[in-house]
């Protein structure tokens, strides 16, 4: 019965370290996992339109490295993340979420136009 206690009083403290561990997982997320949104998006986009403005992307958008990913801007709402294919010579502008949701990706033509300035 001793062991159990001592068990369960372990257990408890090692999950509670690990969600101090992660920080602000429930709260805003970080340069580094926006940036990784935004790639993983881009290459999910590839073989499947998410309903997003760019539609499906060509799978050049694969490998494109995370160097190629830049955070342009941060908002009170949102991240914008720039990235460019040096392959097609295409830039993107993926609108993430505080919280590190993809709210919308847009080719840099339409991106400039709607959003008030350029990049």
């Amino acid at each position: 019965m001793k062991h159990i206690k001592v068990l369960t009083i372990a257990s408890a403290l090692l999950a509670s370290s690990n969600a101090f561990a992660h920080g602000g997982a429930h709260g805003e997320v970080s340069v580094m996992e926006v940036i990784q949104a935004a790639q993983t998006t881009a290459k999910t986009l590839t073989f499947k339109n998410n309903g997003m403005s760019v539609g499906k992307l060509d799978t050049s958008w694969n490998k494109v490295a995370q160097g190629d990913f830049e955070l342009v801007e941060a908002t009170e709402r949102e991240y914008i993340v720039k990235a460019t294919n040096s392959e097609n010579g295409e830039t993107l502008f993926f609108s993430i979420s505080k919280k590190g949701k993809v709210l919308n990706v847009e080719k840099a033509t339409s991106f400039d136009k709607g959003h008030g300035h350029s990049h």
